[in-house]
């Protein structure tokens, strides 16, 4: 069973106590968004579902049921009155067949793991793990990869887990995205090898508009080294430094990573504010 925070749960638009929130659905298909909440507003609802509904298309599923992003913000904002919560991470979990029929939304508020002001001052450090996602376009419940992954960070006391592929490619972490910097510039993997991710789109854009080059290609994990610094980026870390991957260690205070630090902050603010 999920872990659920709060005494809640939306399915299809009705409120339901945890308690009665089902035990296993292994029968079924999970394509999926985790909204960041802060000081009751979800982060980036818009992104978060044109892109949930994107996975869908790609999934090739049948998107004539699925509700409107007005019926979701509205159930969205239900739950976090009747929770009574300001700061968290929420779920939005839509479940379908095996043959792509859609059956319905629930949205819940699971548990979250912030970094510290530590982390970000010191930056954290990964390990590699070769694993691919199929589809890595579309954000869909894959619970192997996942106990894997939790499994790794727990025995190795790492915060992140960093994905390689078959062909010795650094692809994206277990549950976030990652940038390389060297010279000033930016490279991050192929937008078709990974899961772009909301904080990630943002880093993208962020760039163009500092005049920052971006460098979308292929990273060999043996060249690495190469690179000055690096940051991870995703819904719960944000935007974060890394100190070290496997043996390779890295420059934490770099000034183009702050730039873009400071830039996303802004955005946070300006969207909270608005």
């Amino acid at each position: 069973m999920e872990n659920l925070v709060g005494q809640y749960y939306i399915e299809n638009g009705e409120i339901i106590s945890i308690s009665a929130f089902p035990e296993t659905d292994t029968d079924n298909i999970i394509i999926y968004e985790v909204i960041r909440l802060t000081n009751k507003v979800p982060l980036f609802f818009e992104e978060h579902y044109n892109r949930l509904i994107n996975s869908v298309y790609l999934a090739k599923f049948n998107i004539s049921k699925l509700p409107s992003k007005q019926i979701v913000y509205s159930a969205l904002h239900q739950l976090i009155n009747k929770n009574n919560i300001d700061i968290g991470n929420i779920k939005l979990g839509l479940m379908f067949t095996k043959t792509g029929e859609f059956l319905s939304l629930k949205m819940y508020f699971i548990p979250h793991h912030y970094p510290s002001l530590e982390d970000y001052e010191n930056g954290v450090n990964l390990i590699t793990h070769s694993a691919i996602r199929k589809q890595p376009n579309i954000k869909i419940r894959n619970r192997s990869l996942r106990n894997k992954a939790n499994e790794l960070i727990k025995t190795n006391n790492v915060f992140e887990i960093l994905l390689i592929n078959e062909n010795n490619l650094v692809t994206e972490g277990s549950r976030s995205n990652i940038f390389f910097v060297k010279n000033d510039n930016i490279y991050t993997a192929k937008s078709s090898d990974i899961l772009k991710g909301i904080t990630w789109q943002y880093v993208i854009r962020i760039c163009n508009e500092l005049g920052i080059k971006v460098f979308q290609q292929d990273i060999k994990l043996s060249e690495i080294a190469e690179f000055e610094s690096c940051f991870i980026t995703g819904t719960s870390p944000k935007i974060m430094p890394v100190s070290e991957i496997n043996d390779v260690k890295f420059i934490v205070k770099n000034y183009i990573t702050s730039q873009i630090m400071n830039k996303y902050e802004q955005i946070i603010s300006n969207y909270i504010q608005n």
